[in-house]
């Protein structure tokens, strides 16, 4: 009988309702109805989380009180009770018209007295914010307007997080315990954080900006000129040869014609020709391939961090690098 006069009070309910966006269907109707008896059964099972759900999801389709007060129930079960508060004072500031459903006016007065039984089971938390002026802060991540900053704010019993954060200042956070009707106040001041060595030093411009020497570039060009000094000395070497073993030749050979006992000396006289040539051609390259890269380098500062300074030597029979230090 209690099932059947719930029907019959929801059925009222949908053809008295005022829709708060647009006119409902009568799909959101049947919709309603059918969400509303299933929150009555999770609410009488105490599962309150299905229940908030479908009281609130009927009350999305069509508008009305008593769905509004179940809805409140629901979310009291759930410890939610700011949120009950809330939904309870809604039902107040709409009223009801007198010649409304019974059903109506029935939940009227139950969020009257329901209202007045949840409001000792609140709790207040005061957040008192002194440095910043202004900042960013949340109770359980519900940003806190401005406006209630430093006033007593309702919140669920419990242990509710408050968090505060702004620019260039160490968010802040701590955990409150507040018990019902307990009101809790929350000193903050942020810390400024340092200044970075980045913010404080103001970047060249590009344009001015003075380009460093090439490691790699550098290396190399010791290296083609190490290259290219060993290939001259080898040279040197086997020119000196060569000349030796042509003087050698002159003798013992008569008219460009040498006697068979010379053969092998004059074999290696073309083998210290070719020699003296080839790495006279390799050094004089290299060195001078070296000369280009280490003249021809960007124009940096030659001083290294440890104040030490690398400048190419070339001279007349003289090719090196010397090093200062300052």
């Amino acid at each position: 009988m209690r099932l059947v006069a719930l029907c019959l009070g929801l059925m009222c309910m949908m053809s008295f309702a005022t829709p708060v966006w647009a006119e409902p269907s009568e799909a959101d109707r049947a919709t309603a109805r059918a969400l509303a008896l299933e929150g009555h059964g999770a609410l009488k099972n105490k599962d309150y989380t299905t229940a908030a759900d479908r009281f609130g999801r009927a009350d999305a389709l069509v508008h009305a009180p008593t769905l509004v007060v179940d809805w409140a129930r629901a979310l009291q079960g759930l410890g939610r009770y700011v949120e009950a508060h809330e939904k309870y004072e809604l039902v107040l500031r709409e009223g009801v018209d007198s010649s409304a459903p019974k059903s109506w006016l029935r939940a009227l007065e139950d969020a009257k007295k329901e209202l007045e039984a949840l409001k000792p089971r609140l709790g207040w938390v005061t957040v008192s914010l002194h440095e910043p002026a202004e900042a960013t802060v949340r109770i359980d991540g519900v940003p806190v307007p401005p406006a209630a900053i430093g006033v007593k704010r309702a919140a669920d019993p419990g242990f509710p997080e408050v968090t505060v954060s702004a620019p260039g200042y160490e968010p802040f956070k701590q955990t409150v315990t507040v018990g019902p009707g307990e009101e809790k106040t929350v000193e903050v001041s942020l810390r400024k954080l340092p200044e970075t060595t980045s913010s404080r030093i103001t970047p060249l411009n590009d344009a001015y900006r003075p380009r460093r020497k090439s490691d790699t570039r550098r290396v190399l060009s010791y290296a083609t000129l190490g290259v290219g000094a060993a290939s001259l000395v080898a040279g040197g070497v086997t020119g000196g040869l060569f000349l030796r073993k042509r003087a050698s030749l002159q003798d013992e050979c008569i008219d460009v014609k040498c006697p068979h006992t010379s053969t092998k000396k004059l074999s290696t006289y073309h083998l210290y020709g070719y020699v003296s040539g080839v790495t006279l051609a390799v050094g004089v390259a290299g060195v001078g391939t070296g000369l280009v890269l280490l003249l021809t380098a960007p124009k940096a500062e030659e001083t290294a961090s440890n104040g030490f300074t690398v400048r190419p030597l070339v001279g007349l029979g003289t090719i090196g690098a010397e090093g200062t230090f300052e």
